[in-house]
């Protein structure tokens, strides 16, 4: 007994001594680490520069190098093969058509809705003006992540075709133009300028230096093209009455000729794909941009990239059938690559709280940079699956602007099933001014899901669904609605996945400062 207890002490104090070596080797690693980092920030080359170095210290890559798309071979030292070269400029232009489909998703995505709009719709000319008035759309009307829960206007500004533009609201609104790389130009409405009072806001084009009349909130646009959009806030009715409200409301004309004849168009049902293609003909689509907006709006850096493939300001677009199968690929790797960025993020910050998989849109700005470095992986997980970009919509001043956060995945980490039957429980109290709303999307188009007929049925405060005794809602999604339950039942599409946008209009404290938590979705069969 005494000789195991002492060899029990033994084995005790030989793990702790254990225990201490390792904490005090991985604080001198992170002290040494901190030291390098500090060091290399305050580096003096002259100082020190390493050991000196001859060309025996050069160590080219070798004659034979092994990569995914093949073996490269290179003769007399370094000279490629015929073979090689071909492989290598095919992989090189791959690459770099890929990562331009990347770096212009925002601008595709911009395109694809103006175009649309115009194409789909039947907008004339920018003083024309579309209508989700059902409340908002339906899904044959592919926008990312659009939702059902309020009415919409929207329009499709072109600053080259019209010059300076005014676009005069009502009061009322809450709403966002974007220009042509869907950057932030500024918010109407409650969260604008305006003040919720309505007013007239004057769109500059690039480089104008015209006299700027009084009377206006002055907008200067880097872009020819912008989108436009505003939700109808407060009583305007829903269908024909909501769209007869910005018939006699919401006016959109050229500074220089006033108002001028417009059309407003309620487009529940009329079907539109304002969706970037994922296909080879994104680059077509891409030139399109190229050839249309000021060269300034982009970098040197992404026009080289294009103009290496083709694509170049005042030059025709003609890609022969090697390059069509490049951009048919990089669109399809890019499509990828976005997926998994969205789907399977892998940045440790992706979830709104910790222990649940409720997983934030915007992931820290929306500006996508900090401390002056892209954030590019956050500007993908936006712009592949949704579209408006505003500071307020991850506004911290409680009860202004909206919130949204977005899951993928049940409470066992298991992608969301249409198939299947699951539950939230919405607990009591939610952190809104206004009202929540939880819409279902389908992962292939990140569009509203078709349930069967057109048909997409989200559920919030606003449709008043039953609660529990307790104050909490439970919402429930599948294919059928549980016995009892149709007031608080999303419909799904059995043959597909789903995932689901939680909205808070106007967030408050709860929201903001995490005390409050949505809860993760349940499987029930």
């Amino acid at each position: 007994m005494t000789c195991a207890m002492h060899s029990q002490e033994r084995d005790m104090k030989n793990r702790n001594t254990s225990l201490i070596s390792a904490a005090l080797l991985l604080a001198a690693g992170i002290t040494a680490s901190l030291q390098a980092d500090s060091a290399d920030e305050n580096r003096n080359l002259f100082e020190s520069a390493d050991d000196k170095q001859s060309a025996a210290d050069f160590k080219p890559a070798p004659g034979e190098i092994e990569t995914n798309f093949g073996t490269l071979e290179f003769e007399l030292g370094a000279f490629p093969t015929e073979e090689s070269v071909q492989k290598i400029y095919d992989e090189m232009d791959l690459q770099r058509a890929t990562q331009a489909y990347m770096d212009f998703m925002s601008a595709l995505s911009v395109y694809g809705i103006v175009k649309g709009q115009i194409r789909d719709f039947g907008l004339k000319s920018a003083s024309d003006v579309g209508v989700h008035p059902s409340p908002g759309l339906t899904p044959s009307e592919l926008y990312l992540t659009g939702n059902n829960s309020t009415v919409y206007a929207i329009a499709s500004l072109d600053l080259k075709v019209d010059g300076p533009t005014v676009v005069d609201i009502p009061p009322g609104m809450l709403g966002t133009a974007n220009d042509s790389l869907f950057k932030f130009l500024v918010d109407f409405g409650v969260v604008g300028p305006d003040k919720g009072k309505g007013g007239k806001y004057l769109f500059l084009p690039p480089g104008y230096r015209g006299k700027v009349p009084d009377g206006y909130f002055v907008v200067k646009s880097p872009s020819y093209r912008i989108w436009a959009m505003m939700r109808g806030w407060g009583d305007i009715g829903t269908g024909d009455k909501a769209t007869d409200y910005f018939r006699q409301n919401l006016k959109i004309f050229p500074l220089e000729s006033g108002p001028r004849a417009a059309n407003y168009i309620n487009t529940a049902g009329m079907g539109l794909n304002s969706l970037a293609p994922e296909d080879g003909s994104a680059f077509e689509m891409l030139n399109e941009i190229i050839q249309y907006e000021p060269k300034e709006l982009f970098g040197a850096e992404q026009l080289g990239r294009l103009a290496s493939l083709g694509i170049a300001q005042g030059k025709p677009f003609t890609p022969d059938a090697r390059m069509q199968r490049i951009f048919d690929q990089a669109a399809k790797q890019g499509t990828a690559m976005a997926r998994a960025i969205v789907f399977a993020s892998r940045d440790p910050d992706i979830r709104y709280w910790p222990n649940r998989h409720w997983e934030k849109m915007f992931l820290h700005n929306t500006t996508f940079e900090r401390d002056g470095v892209g954030d590019i992986d956050a500007r993908t997980l936006w712009h592949y699956s949704a579209i408006v970009v505003s500071p307020n919509l991850i506004s911290t001043t409680p009860g202004a602007g909206t919130a949204y956060l977005t899951s993928f995945r049940d409470s066992e980490d298991r992608f969301l099933n249409g198939a299947k039957t699951y539950r939230l429980r919405v607990d009591a109290n939610p952190p809104v001014k206004n009202f929540w709303a939880v819409t279902a999307y389908d992962p292939a188009t990140r569009s509203l899901l078709d349930s069967g007929n057109n048909r997409n049925k989200s559920v919030g405060s606003r449709e008043k669904p039953i609660a529990n005794s307790d104050g909490s809602v439970d919402v429930y999604f599948g294919p059928k609605a549980p016995q009892g339950k149709e007031k608080n039942w999303v419909p799904t599409n059995p043959d597909k996945g789903f995932f689901l946008v939680f909205r808070f209009y106007g967030p408050t404290e709860g929201y903001i400062d995490k005390t409050w938590a949505l809860n993760d979705l349940e499987l029930m069969d």
